[in-house]
């Protein structure tokens, strides 16, 4: 699997890597990107083999908010023949492993999981790169996280965990602190085991009545943002390593120039100052945003490639458009995130901005 396929190669300086569950961890986290949600009642199969998922290379297959109480039991039928014609054709060579996306499985709860991974088959886990487990909070948690080391015991399969960060026990102001910092302190138990932190933007907005319009980002709702800062404070600091990926954007449009892709393209460029890395989508078509602004352009990859090699030497220098300062101690952990993005998302050519990418959709960006 790899990144922005359908872009061509003349747009970059270097290309995407390409990659799989089994991929080191240190690089695979980044490699979430775009992650789309698919309710567990779809056609899973024929979308992936057909390869009809465009600009995406991770899916989550939902079992929560996305389908009812009484559907689930369909929708694991629904899976898990998903999961053992995957695993039939990639065992006989029907499809190549290149065309397999990252696909993680959300369940609805702590019984759901012990529930559902105990139909699984060893084959079927060498297709999924892991969990998510939603609301994640001081009276699951522990539970969630003691089951993934139970079956990555069980099946000698590196299986991965996402906890969605999305209760009211954190967007709560009284709870929170005391709240983030004893979910902090229990998934570094299970470090190892955990590929992104996420967020969940709409249940936090929903328990204050609010959603964003399509002319705001997340980050103008106060609240929100409020409790955004404090995740990234806690979890996204450079010597904890985490990689905490951005809320959902609730609008999807075919056209470029629409209000719903302008928006989205703004609230991404917010998310990456943030420092958030990677977004939850709920559209085929919000991928190639998400993936594409996440590419490095050539003077970032000039700038953090400079730093990275003087590290030891320590001071000062101009940039590589002689136009920002590159302090190599303070600007450090910046070049490493830069040049863990470009190894994923690529390297654009000098002349080429994230924008030139979204040609592809069929026409620029207008102002």
């Amino acid at each position: 699997m790899r990144h922005l396929k359908s872009i061509s190669n003349d747009k970059f300086f270097k290309e995407p890597l390409d990659f799989n569950k089994y991929t080191n961890k240190d690089l695979l986290k980044y490699a979430v990107g775009s992650n789309l949600y698919m309710n567990a009642l779809m056609d899973i199969y024929s979308k992936i083999k057909l390869e009809k998922i465009k600009d995406t290379c991770t899916i989550t297959i939902c079992f929560e908010d996305s389908i009812k109480e009484s559907d689930v039991e369909v929708g694991e039928e629904n899976v898990l023949d998903s999961l053992e014609k995957l695993s039939y054709d990639l065992i006989n060579g029907d499809i190549s492993k290149n065309i397999l996306p990252l696909i993680f499985i959300r369940v609805r709860s702590v019984s759901h999981f012990i529930n559902f991974s105990s139909k699984l088959s060893k084959g079927q886990l060498k297709i999924i790169t892991g969990f998510i487990f939603p609301k994640f909070n001081k009276k699951n948690g522990a539970y969630y996280l003691g089951h993934l080391e139970a079956i990555e015991n069980e099946f000698a399969e590196k299986i991965y965990g996402m906890p969605i960060l999305e209760s009211e026990e954190i967007v709560y102001k009284e709870n929170r602190t005391q709240e983030i910092l004893y979910l902090k302190e229990l998934i570094d138990r299970y470090k190892d085991s955990i590929l992104n932190i996420r967020v969940g933007g709409t249940d936090f907005s929903s328990k204050f009545g609010l959603r964003r319009s399509v002319s705001r980002s997340i980050y103008d709702i106060g609240v929100i943002n409020d409790c955004l800062c404090d995740i990234v404070n806690i979890f996204g600091r450079c010597k904890e390593d985490y990689i905490v990926s951005a809320p959902v954007w609730e609008y999807f449009s075919s056209g470029i120039n629409s209000k719903e892709v302008k928006g989205l393209i703004r609230e991404i460029e917010l998310d990456k100052e943030n420092g958030f890395c990677g977004k939850t989508i709920i559209h085929p078509t919000q991928g190639i945003y998400v993936n594409s602004l996440y590419s490095v352009e050539y003077e970032d990859y000039i700038d953090a490639i400079n730093i990275l090699n003087n590290s030891e030497l320590g001071g000062v220098f101009k940039g590589y458009s002689n136009n920002k300062m590159n302090e190599i101690s303070p600007h450090y952990n910046w070049a490493k995130r830069i040049g863990n993005r470009a190894k994923i998302f690529g390297v654009l050519n000098k002349e080429i901005s994230y924008y030139d990418l979204f040609s592809k959709v069929g026409s620029k960006i207008e102002d």
